[in-house]
C-alpha cells in the first residue's frame, strides 16, 4: 500500500550521509557468493587490522551483452571472526535508492549502469554496486562477490545436490526459462532433495508467495549448502566444489582470502548463520514514470540495517 506521507530517499539522505566515505539469473548465485565471502580467514583480517568484513553479495541476471545486466537479488553480509558467524540481509531488487552519479532507480540497476558506462567492465559495475549500498545504508563495504545462475547450479551439483525441509507446497505455472518461455514447477512440502537446476528454481520462484517467500527459500538453500559442505562424506567432493566456485564467482577478495573457505565454513554451525530481510519496513509505490518500486523511510532504514548486521 502506498504511503504518500512517508519521506522519499532524497529528503533524508543528503545531510545524514554527507561526507560518508565511499569505501540474470538471480539470487541463487548469491549462495555461491556467500560461500565465497566466508572464505576470509582471521589471519588475513589480522593483517588488515579487522575482525570482521562487510561484503555485498549479488546474483547477476545475464543473458546477452545487449540486455541490462542486473543484480536481481542482493545481500549485504557481515562476517565476524572474533565470535565466528555470518549475518546476511536481503535487499529487495525493486528498492528505490540513489545510485551515485546516476540518480534514483531500483537498486538492482546499479551494476548495469556502472558496467555499461565502462564498456562492459564487471569491476566498474561491482564498484558502483558497492558504492550504492554504502551510500544508501551508511555502511563501510569491504568487498563484493558476484555470480550467476549457471555457476550456482554447478556448485550445487558438485556437492551432489542439497537436502532441506520445504515448509509448504510450492507451485509456479509460469516459471521463466532462459529462452523467455515458461514451464511448470512444483515442490512438495516436507523433506526434498534438489539438484542444481531444481535448487535454482526453488529459490528463484516468487509467483506464489512474493519476495518474502523467495527470500525464505533462498535462506533454506544456503543453509542446506552449508550443511552439505560440512558433511564428512563430501570431503572428496570439496576440491571440485572450490574449482566450480572459482569459475562461477567474480570478486575483489584476493585468492589468499578465498582459499580459507573450507577452514572457516567447517567451524560454522547453522546457529552461527543469521538471515534477515527489510521487506517489513517497506511499502509498494509507483514512480511518476509508472515504475513499481519499494519505498522505505530513509530516516530509520540505514540504522535498521546497521543494527541487524552488528547483531543488535
Amino acid at each position: 500500500m502506498t504511503n504518500p506521507s512517508a519521506p522519499v530517499p532524497h529528503q533524508s539522505r543528503q545531510q545524514r550521509l554527507a561526507g560518508h566515505p565511499l569505501s540474470r539469473r538471480i539470487f541463487i548465485g548469491v549462495g555461491v557468493g556467500v560461500a565465497a565471502s566466508l572464505s576470509v580467514a582471521p589471519s588475513i583480517l589480522a593483517r588488515q587490522g579487522q575482525s570482521s568484513l562487510t561484503v555485498v553479495v549479488g546474483g547477476l541476471d545475464t543473458r546477452t551483452p545487449e540486455e541490462p545486466e542486473n543484480t536481481d537479488v542482493l545481500m549485504v553480509a557481515r562476517i565476524d571472526f572474533d565470535r565466528p558467524g555470518v549475518r546476511a540481509l536481503s535487499i529487495p531488487r525493486d528498492l528505490l535508492v540513489e545510485i551515485p552519479g546516476v540518480g534514483f532507480d531500483k537498486v538492482n540497476r546499479a551494476y548495469d549502469y556502472g558496467s555499461k558506462a565502462a564498456g562492459g567492465d564487471w569491476e566498474a559495475g561491482a564498484s558502483l554496486t558497492m558504492e550504492t549500498i554504502a551510500v544508501n545504508f551508511g555502511l563501510d563495504v569491504d568487498g563484493i562477490v558476484l555470480t550467476n545462475f549457471e555457476g550456482f547450479a554447478d556448485v550445487v551439483d558438485a556437492l551432489g545436490g542439497v537436502d532441506l525441509v520445504n515448509p509448504y507446497e510450492v507451485y509456479d505455472a509460469e516459471y521463466p526459462t532462459p529462452d523467455y518461455s515458461y514451464k511448470e514447477i512444483y515442490f512438495p512440502a516436507g523433506e526434498i532433495h534438489l539438484d542444481g537446476e531444481d535448487a535454482l528454481a526453488f529459490a528463484r520462484t516468487r509467483h506464489q508467495d512474493g519476495d518474502d517467500g523467495r527470500v525464505m527459500r533462498q535462506q533454506l538453500v544456503l543453509l542446506a549448502l552449508l550443511a552439505k559442505a560440512q558433511d564428512p562424506a563430501n570431503l572428496p567432493r570439496l576440491a571440485k566444489v572450490v574449482r566450480e566456485a572459482r569459475e562461477a564467482v567474480r570478486t575483489d577478495l584476493d585468492r589468499d582470502v578465498q582459499a580459507n573457505l573450507i577452514a572457516l565454513a567447517a567451524d560454522l554451525d547453522a546457529d552461527d548463520v543469521v538471515f534477515g530481510t527489510i521487506t517489513q519496513y517497506l511499502w509498494g509505490d509507483t514512480t511518476a514514470s509508472g515504475m513499481w518500486v519499494y519505498q522505505g523511510d530513509w530516516s530509520v532504514l540505514p540504522g535498521t540495517v546497521q543494527s541487524f548486521l552488528v547483531g543488535n
